[in-house]
């Protein structure tokens, strides 16, 4: 798919669910400065997960999911909740010491943890066990090679992100979402099906044949 139909995918997608889209944005927003203002970062990230989770659910099967409310918080509920905290955790570790050498190696680095959230959710729904860095660790041999195109890819949203802004910034409720959705439509057409498959069983298929 070229950048103009993974962006198209994603407005077919939403079309007739922008309300759900806002309204998950807003409220993945209030509850994530709640959780983060009583607790830690982290775990306000794990409810910015879970919205990330809801778009991918959106690419994959045109439809809201279980509720606005379940979808927020899928991060913290679902069968391999720690192997999820643990590795949103370790990427936004191991990012923010990378920035503290220099921006760009810092904004690399972002592109290559960019996926994680997306392969947690494939991990998680294959029913696949998951390490503490396993995630990371798909990410970044996922994006090799295609760094520059994600760049492109969210560039290709500045003009959207000038026009948004005025006035005072509504545009953005319908940004947001196009952007969620357009990243989501990107990683499906990047990774395909390989983490939604569960790897012991694919090697036990390989042994038996």
């Amino acid at each position: 798919m070229t950048r103009a139909e993974i962006k198209q995918q994603a407005k077919d997608r939403l079309h007739g669910k922008w309300g759900w889209a806002i309204g998950l944005d807003i409220l993945g927003a209030i509850m994530g400065s709640l959780v983060g203002g009583i607790t830690v970062g982290i775990l306000a990230a794990m409810v910015a997960t879970g919205v990330t989770f809801s778009y991918l659910h959106l690419i994959d099967h045109d439809d809201k999911g279980n509720g606005v409310f379940n979808n927020i918080f899928s991060a913290f509920t679902g069968p391999h909740a720690m192997a999820v905290f643990l590795n949103m955790l370790l990427a936004s570790i191991f990012l923010a010491l990378w920035s503290l050498l220099l921006v760009i190696p810092g904004i690399i680095k972002g592109f290559s943890y960019s996926q994680v959230p997306y392969i947690l959710r494939d991990m998680q729904e294959s029913g696949s066990d998951i390490g503490a860095t396993d995630a990371i660790k798909a990410s970044r041999e996922l994006m090799n090679g295609h760094k520059w195109e994600y760049f492109v890819l969210q560039l290709s949203f500045i003009g959207w992100r000038i026009l948004a802004s005025i006035p005072f910034g509504l545009g953005n409720l319908w940004l947001t979402p196009y952007i969620r959705a357009t990243n989501a439509a990107y990683y499906r057409q990047l990774a395909g099906d390989q983490f939604r498959t569960q790897p012991q069983a694919a090697e036990s298929d390989t042994t038996q044949a």
